[in-house]
Formats: structure tokens, sequence, C-alpha cells
């Protein structure tokens, strides 16, 4: 019995041995990790995503309210830096705005381009897009087309063919109040598309609808030959060209 308990005992010191190297052993790999970490060079950020903030850290601007704010990127044109400089006012302040902004999420992106900007032309339809495949058909001159659907969510006035079309034309984007389809694919594309949503059925062709009015949704109103500015932040309307 003696001789039993000792080689009890024997195992027992083994097994805290065996365990004091595997935590070690794990402790070990910790800290080397960390110490790679901390030695890891900090990645660079591309320059053609430099963050607002970034640029302000050299060259930053002051408003009247003390704060100092990054200057605007007139490379880019994103919509934020637009508002910085052309509704300068209080968002709570009842003043006439030279800019007019879409209700935020109206619209989904979906194409390859997502930010984009150009002179309006417009498309007013419903669940028929004739004059949608013949404006597209036209050299777009770096142009938005502007599609009001009637929002309708039973087809879509856009697929791939059409998008493609779009793009080969030289149009900036498309903004529909209404459905895309293949989906997939236009994000592949180099045009802008944004529309309320998705829907594999196609539209139907006996309505063409009407070119070049002015169509209102998503809480603003798009006129032929007005401004569009576009990106993952919301859309703006105006009806002169904008600089920053």
């Amino acid at each position: 019995r003696e001789r039993e308990r000792e080689r009890e005992r024997e195992r027992e010191r083994e097994r805290k041995k065996k365990k004091k190297k595997k935590m070690l052993a794990r402790l070990a790999r910790q800290l080397h990790s960390r110490a790679l970490l901390n030695a890891a060079p900090a990645p660079s950020r591309p320059t053609a995503f430099v963050s607002r903030v970034s640029r302000g850290v050299s060259r930053g601007v002051s408003s009247g309210d003390g704060i100092e704010y990054p200057p605007p990127d007139a490379d880019r044109m994103g919509t934020a830096d637009i508002c910085d400089v052309h509704l300068p006012d209080p968002v709570d302040a009842t003043v006439p705005r030279a800019v007019q902004v879409c209700e935020p999420n109206f619209f989904k992106d979906f194409g390859g381009r997502r930010r984009f900007h150009g002179p309006i032309s417009t498309v007013k339809c419903f669940e028929n897009n004739p004059h949608v495949r013949a404006a597209l058909g036209e050299q777009g001159n770096g142009r938005v087309l502007v599609v009001d659907g009637g929002g309708s969510k039973r087809c879509a006035l856009l697929g791939d063919m059409l998008a493609e079309l779009g793009a080969k034309n030289g149009w900036s984007g498309i903004i529909i109040n209404g459905c895309c389809r293949d989906s997939e694919d236009i994000g592949r594309m180099d045009i802008g598309v944004k529309t309320i949503g998705t829907h594999p059925l196609k539209s139907s062709k006996r309505d063409k609808g009407l070119r070049d009015v002015e169509v209102s949704f998503a809480g603003v109103t798009f006129k032929p030959g007005a401004y569009v500015y576009a990106d993952m932040d919301g859309v703006l309307v105006s009806d002169t060209k904008l600089s920053i």
C-alpha cells in the first residue's frame, strides 16, 4: 500500500509539472505575439481615402463656434464636404437652403461607383421602362439619370444590360424611386446606382412615361438640368453646379 501511495504521489507531481509547463508555454506565446504586434509598423492609409479629420490635422479651419473643422476635399466632392460649405447654418435654424437633402436611408447602393454627381436628366414612369432604356442609350456626358418609378416594389426598372449600357455611354449614375435587378453584376460596373431595393421581375414595356419633367420623391424635387451629388452618406440636389 505504501508503494502504491508513493506511485500515486509521483504521478500527481508529474501531472503538476506538465500543467506548469503548458502554462509557461502559453504565456511565452502570448508575450511573443504582443511583442510582434508592438513592433509591427502602422499600416499606411491609402491617399484616396484619407479621412476628413486626418486632413484637418495639418490644415484645419476654424468656424464661428470656435471648433476647428477639417477643410473640404474638392477632389472627391463628398456630400459631407458639400454640406459643410453650402449648408453652414445650424440644422435647427429656419432659413433658406441652397441645397436640398434627400431623406436619409431612402436609397440603397448597388453600383460599382459609390460616389457620383452630374447634371440631372429625368424619367417619370410606373412599372414600365422604355424611356429608361432610351435615355441610357444616349451619350450621358457625365449626367445622372433620375427615375421616378412611383416607389413600386413589384418589378425592376433597371437590370444589368441597361446599367452596362449607361456605363458605356458615359452616364455618371442612376437614381431610381423603384427597384433594380441583377444587383450583383451591377455592383461590378463603373456606374453609380441607387434604388429603393431589388426585385427579380422585369418591368412592362407598354407605357413609355415622360422624359425630362420635374419629379419629386425622397423629400426633394429633381429638375432636369439641375445637379445631383450622391455617395454612401446621402443624396444632395442643387439648382446650380456646386464647388468647394
